[in-house]
C-alpha cells in the first residue's frame, strides 16, 4: 500500500468530532420553535475531498459542509471552516500558506 493511500484510509477511518451548532458570531438562521444541539462522532465519510500538505504532515479534508485539518499521524481533527457555506474540495497551496475551496 503506498503512502497516499495509507494517508486517505487513515483519514476515513479517524473518529472526527463534529459541532452542530456555529459560533455565535458567525452566520446563523433564525430559528423558530425548539431547538436542540446534536455532537456526534464518526469513523467514516463519503464524497470525502482530501489534499495533502507539500510537507506532508498533515491533510486537509472536507467533511459536511466544512474543512477539517489533521495531522497526518492521526489525532483530533481540527475543524477551520464552519456557518452557513457548504465548503468542499479544499486544496492546499504549493507553499502551505493557504488552501483554496469552494464554498456556496
Amino acid at each position: 500500500m503506498n503512502r497516499l493511500t495509507q494517508v486517505l484510509v487513515a483519514a476515513t477511518m479517524t473518529v472526527i468530532p463534529v459541532a452542530a451548532q456555529a459560533d455565535s458570531e458567525q452566520d446563523s438562521l433564525p430559528l423558530e420553535g425548539a431547538t436542540e444541539v446534536l455532537s456526534f462522532t464518526t469513523d467514516e465519510g463519503s464524497w470525502l475531498s482530501i489534499d495533502v500538505a507539500p510537507e506532508g504532515d498533515s491533510l486537509v479534508f472536507d467533511l459536511l459542509g466544512d474543512l477539517y485539518s489533521l495531522p497526518i499521524d492521526g489525532g483530533k481533527a481540527t475543524r477551520i471552516t464552519a456557518g452557513l457555506g457548504y465548503d468542499s474540495q479544499p486544496v492546499i497551496s504549493p507553499d502551505g500558506q493557504q488552501i483554496a475551496f469552494i464554498s456556496d
